[in-house]
């Protein structure tokens, strides 16, 4: 049985910048790429995300899904779930919570609230006269910029499903319609890609967020979205690999492996590396045993 593909570890997260791994992969080894960037000026720690202007944080993004398309397999499929940004300052706190007009009573809500507690970068607006789109205020449009870009360099651009969120994060008075979900693109390097035609996969999902146990990563996806897309490759088990270049906290790991599907991540996070290993380690000698004895089961009675 195959436990590695080039250096890497399968079902494993190998710590590192996905920029400087990715080259590791064997060509023509990917079935799925599933993931979701840090989004621009809201991370704490090192990497993507970081940067000061958002040009350079998208060139960044292009930067790291050319350098997986000739890792993908013919028929293979990339799945990237990216938030926007409005060019405005981030400086949201806990003390934020006197200025607040979410709530029921309209001043605030509980202390713990994740809107106040939840880390964040103090990014700021990002002012350059020349370009239009970086003005004040403007919502950036920052996954439709990364997705042409690669258009424009040999992705096809296959579709988008819409993630409605069942709880949002809320937002207060803003002369803007609340943000309630996000995009998930669809992009591959043919036509003839692999997909699930029956049942046929809907445009839009519907789940909410979900917290973990232990080290906490406070812009993960839940296990939903990459269940979804991993589902609609069409095919399951060892042989389709699934890689997630961003890993974080290993969400897409743990539904590539209880779909019975091998998975390779990368994360820059030392933290996370850790904490995402760990919980894999823990589905490999809990949930997988069961899910092989009950698939053994089902071939003795079939």
């Amino acid at each position: 049985m195959i436990n590695r593909i080039g250096p890497y570890q399968l079902n494993r997260v190998s710590e590192g910048d996905c920029l400087k791994l990715i080259p590791g992969l064997p060509e023509g080894s990917v079935d799925v790429v599933v993931t979701s960037p840090p989004y621009w000026g809201q991370r704490l720690s090192q990497g993507t995300g970081t940067e000061e202007d958002p040009r350079e944080y998208l060139m960044c993004l292009r930067d790291v899904f050319m350098a997986l398309m000739p890792k993908l397999k013919p028929k293979g499929i990339v799945w990237i779930n990216l938030g926007d940004a409005y060019n405005t300052p981030v400086n949201w706190g806990s003390n934020g919570r006197q200025y607040s007009s979410l709530g029921p009573t309209k001043d605030g809500l509980a202390p713990n609230n994740s809107a106040y507690t939840k880390p964040r970068a103090k990014r700021k607006a990002f002012i350059d006269p020349s370009e239009r789109w970086l003005h004040y205020g403007n919502l950036l449009a920052l996954p439709q910029r990364l997705i042409i870009s690669l258009a424009d360099q040999g992705y096809l651009l296959r579709g988008e499903a819409i993630w409605h969120k069942k709880n949002p994060m809320p937002e207060g008075r803003c002369r803007r319609p609340h943000r309630q979900h996000e995009a998930i693109y669809l992009l591959a390097k043919s036509e003839d890609h692999s997909f699930r035609i029956r049942p046929p996969v809907k445009s839009v999902w519907e789940f909410p967020n979900e917290k973990i146990k232990g080290t906490p990563h406070y812009s993960r996806f839940p296990e939903e979205l990459p269940r979804r897309c991993i589902q609609a490759y069409g095919k399951a088990g060892p042989d389709v690999v699934v890689l997630d270049p961003f890993s974080g906290s290993g969400t897409t790991g743990i539904a590539a492996r209880k779909l019975d599907c091998s998975y390779i991540g990368f994360e820059i996070d030392p933290v996370q590396v850790k904490a995402s290993n760990k919980r894999l380690e823990y589905l490999e000698a809990t949930y997988m045993p069961l899910f092989r004895s009950s698939a053994t089961s089902a071939n003795v009675v079939g």
